[in-house]
């Protein structure tokens, strides 16, 4: 195994351009360009939605424990009746994300329930449909045949998300999330990053943004970092950003607003530090408070050079002496 010196070293090398940009979107989609222009074209995956057994198979290829006893939770199958999205929610269960589910399954999030479908805006992959006040979540159905793990970041965003009215801060705090969550994935699945279907190279492309996005010569990441060398080096020239922090989300003037404790619960886990800012708020201080902790208690030095290799971002560590 390779040493903790061995693995820094390789992760706060300069970002260098994938050696497989197919892995990442490519085609204009939504209305949004793709950040390696470069890759072939994205189509969804095909077929139906998964079954129960589907559904189980999937998620104990990512390693997951207890699938099937999991899957006939009855509190859990009440508010997830569909075996794609409910296998999505049990994988939260395998990353920081975790308090989300129990927070979900007790009844205490804005989402009351979970279900395929139509979602109002036809980008989203996550997202309410055209009754928006019902509390019921939609994963899109555009992607009904894609594997339940490449949604669970989304559906960590949704459930902490407060709806369509979203600020800049609000969505690029959980949009940072979303794709932390798909990079504990890979970590533990490496697999998932090579299906090769649209969504898996929508969130791939999230997370190569985040894994990139950290200080010079550091190895662990910083949403915020305006000094860093760019996020997405090789790829569409207006699409590169410094950092996470400066992905323009929303449209128009950041606005501060009131964070929930459910998201204070889970960014405590992700840096290891209890001591929150207080007030909890979407605003600038939240990333300068983020950056400055890292992400080190969601992601080990191994967990993020796994991750960064399975999509092609870093190659091995140097042999020890």
């Amino acid at each position: 195994m390779p040493t903790d010196a061995a693995l820094s070293a390789v992760l706060a090398a300069p970002p260098r351009a994938p050696a497989d940009p197919g892995l990442f979107s490519s085609n204009p989609l939504f209305g949004e360009p793709g950040i390696y222009p470069q890759g072939s074209p994205m189509t969804p995956a095909t077929g139906r939605a998964p079954t129960e057994a589907d559904a189980v198979g999937a998620l104990e290829a990512v390693g997951i424990t207890d699938v099937a006893e999991r899957m006939h939770d009855e509190a859990l199958r009440t508010r997830a009746p569909e075996p794609g999205p409910r296998a999505g929610l049990i994988a939260l269960s395998a990353t920081v994300a975790a308090p989300l589910l129990h927070a979900f399954v007790a009844g205490e999030t804005a989402v009351a329930s979970l279900a395929l479908g139509p979602t109002a805006a036809p980008g989203r992959i996550v997202g309410p449909g055209a009754d928006a006040a019902s509390g019921v979540r939609l994963v899109n159905e555009r992607y009904r045949a894609e594997h339940p793990a490449l949604f669970v970041g989304s559906l960590a965003h949704d459930l902490l998300w407060s709806g369509p009215g979203a600020g800049q801060y609000e969505e690029v705090t959980l949009h940072a999330l979303c794709a932390l969550v798909h990079v504990q994935l890979l970590a533990r699945a490496p697999f998932l990053a090579h299906l090769g279907t649209e969504l898996a190279r929508r969130q791939n492309s999230l997370a190569i943004t985040l894994l990139n996005s950290r200080h010079p010569g550091a190895d662990d990441l910083a949403v915020r970092a305006p000094d860093g060398a760019g996020t997405i080096p090789g790829g569409a020239p207006a699409m590169q950003t410094p950092d996470f922090w400066s992905i323009p989300f929303v449209a128009g003037p950041p606005a501060t607003a009131e964070a929930p404790a459910l998201l204070g619960t889970v960014l405590a886990a992700v840096t290891g530090d209890p001591d929150l800012p207080r007030p909890l708020r979407y605003d600038e201080a939240l990333g300068e408070w983020w950056s400055q902790r890292g992400v080190r208690g969601a992601l080990s030095l191994d967990a993020q050079w796994r991750a960064a290799r399975a999509l092609t971002l870093v190659g091995e560590p140097a042999e020890s002496p």
